[in-house]
């Protein structure tokens, strides 16, 4: 029974001897990550060399760090990095892989690279820099290995006037508005890439001045220039305004009080969002208060040719006159120009009779006498167009 319980014990003790035999020590099978490319999906699988380690091992990275774009999953055996690498470049890291947890625990690490080249991409755009009909238009394409890559359009189509050259250069001289969408293709080697761009074509800018306001000297205006074309927003400024004008450069609006009287130019230039610019010019009228010139009209002769004029000074033009007062009948006046005009005439007096006597004859005699002087009061008044009024007495008078 002794030797029995012996051999029993030994039995027991090789047994458990084997049971706790550790598995073979943690390996990861040699390999060389391939190259990937931006933007372009990455997947690799890293895995145990066999015969190593045993079931439930997980991976991770311990240092370094996968390339930006990648992730890593642990599975057991192997251990997959995938996704899509956002940056170029040559990543290291140490790849750590960890058995299953148990009396004996092993672990291991190697380190790798992983080296992502910059592939091609289109960097311009998608916006491209605005056009305007009419002008010039010159872009040049670029990707991200800069030269030497071969352009084509590869759906929509460039605005009119406008075409791609195989280099990459968008050129020509744009002849109608549009809102172009289209795609480039860029080839260059084995690799190629395509991309989606918009380019804006505007109408020229053009500035449309406002009626010019005629005003009394001292007086405030306020006028509005307009723009249309262009690419929104707009820029106002003033080109040597007059002192005491200003101009609001957000919406265009001119105002202020003129110091001097006379013909005002009002000069603004208009900037758009693509630096084009435009000029334009409204006129305002400042007049000083409208004042009667004449005193005094020359005198008339009956039965002469008489023409006189009506001088004012100041106001806005038109000028309009009204006559009133003891206007003689053969005197004609023109509102508009103020002249006085036409052929004196006195009212003619009856002849003197004398009688004369010679004996016992009597003689009448008819003696013609000269018409008298007249003299004619006048009331003259001036309008303008701003409504301004002056008003004079003047005193013709007509003799024979």
């Amino acid at each position: 029974m002794p030797g029995r319980t012996v051999l029993v014990s030994l039995a027991a003790l090789v047994a458990a001897l084997v049971l706790v035999v550790p598995a073979s020590a943690l390996d990861i099978a040699d390999a060389t990550p391939p190259t990937g490319t931006v933007g372009v999906p990455y997947s690799f699988t890293f895995s145990l060399a066999p015969g190593s380690g045993s079931a439930g091992a997980s991976w991770s990275i311990s240092s370094g760090s996968l390339p930006p774009g990648l992730s890593l999953s642990s599975n057991d055996r192997t251990a997959l990095v995938y996704g899509t690498p956002t940056q170029a470049g040559a990543f290291s890291f140490y790849l750590k892989v960890t058995d299953a947890p148990g009396p004996w625990v092993c672990c291991t690490e190697e380190d790798f690279t992983i080296l992502i080249d910059p592939g091609l991409d289109i960097v311009s755009g998608p916006n491209l820099p605005s056009g305007s009909v009419g002008a010039s238009y010159g872009y040049q394409l670029a990707t991200s290995v800069g030269s030497g890559a071969t352009w084509s359009i590869g759906g929509g189509s460039l605005p009119s006037g406008l075409g791609l050259s195989p280099d990459g250069a968008i050129t020509g001289t744009p002849t109608s508005a549009a809102l172009a969408q289209f795609t480039v293709s860029a080839r260059n080697g084995s690799k190629a890439t395509s991309k989606q761009l918009t380019l804006r074509v505007t109408e020229p800018i053009t500035v449309t001045a406002p009626t010019a306001p005629a005003i009394k000297l001292g007086r405030q205006f306020l006028v509005t220039f307009a723009a249309k074309g262009g690419l929104a927003p707009y820029k106002w400024s003033g080109v040597g305004l007059p002192e005491g004008i200003g101009v609001d450069p957000a919406t265009g609006r001119v105002g202020g009080r003129p110091k001097l009287a006379g013909s005002v130019p009002i000069t603004v230039e208009v900037t758009d969002a693509l630096g084009t610019t435009q000029r334009g010019t409204a006129t305002v009228t400042v007049a000083e208060a409208l004042k009667l010139g004449t005193t005094e009209l020359p005198e008339a002769r009956n039965g002469k040719r008489f023409s006189a004029r009506i001088v004012s000074t100041g106001g806005a033009a038109p000028v309009a006159f009204r006559l009133a007062g003891t206007k003689p009948g053969w005197l004609s006046f023109d509102a508009a120009t103020g002249v006085l005009s036409g052929t004196a005439k006195l009212a003619p007096r009856k002849p003197l009779v004398v009688v004369k006597r010679s004996g016992k004859h009597v003689k009448r005699v008819f003696v013609k006498r000269r018409p008298l002087p007249a003299t004619y009061n006048l009331y003259l008044t001036a309008t303008d167009a701003l409504g301004q009024r002056s008003t004079t007495h003047l005193r013709l008078s007509v003799k024979s």
